[in-house]
């Protein structure tokens, strides 16, 4: 059975990783992590709830949106945009 490898992370570089890999609106931002499923959700409506999803796998990222209003994107494998962050400086 293969062992989960348990990540430190520091959330802001987290963050910053995450900024690096999708286009952040001037909004205030709700940020929350979940350390199980190693995502990262940058909520921008708390006033909407997403009713449909696109998605960039290629860069780990959905998109919610409220109609044509982007409400949040989530950030796959945000332990990863440590990594990337921390190598290309």
């Amino acid at each position: 059975m293969a062992r989960k490898r348990r990540v430190k992370f520091d959330p802001s570089a987290i963050l910053i990783g995450a900024a690096q890999r999708v286009a952040m609106p001037a909004l205030p931002v709700r940020i929350s992590y979940d350390e199980t499923t190693d995502t990262l959700y940058l909520k921008f409506r708390d006033d909407l709830e997403p009713n449909r999803s696109d998605d960039d796998l290629d860069k780990g990222l959905v998109f919610d949106y409220h109609n044509r209003t982007l409400v949040g994107v989530e950030v796959l494998e945000a332990s990863g945009v440590t990594h990337q962050a921390v190598s290309s400086n």
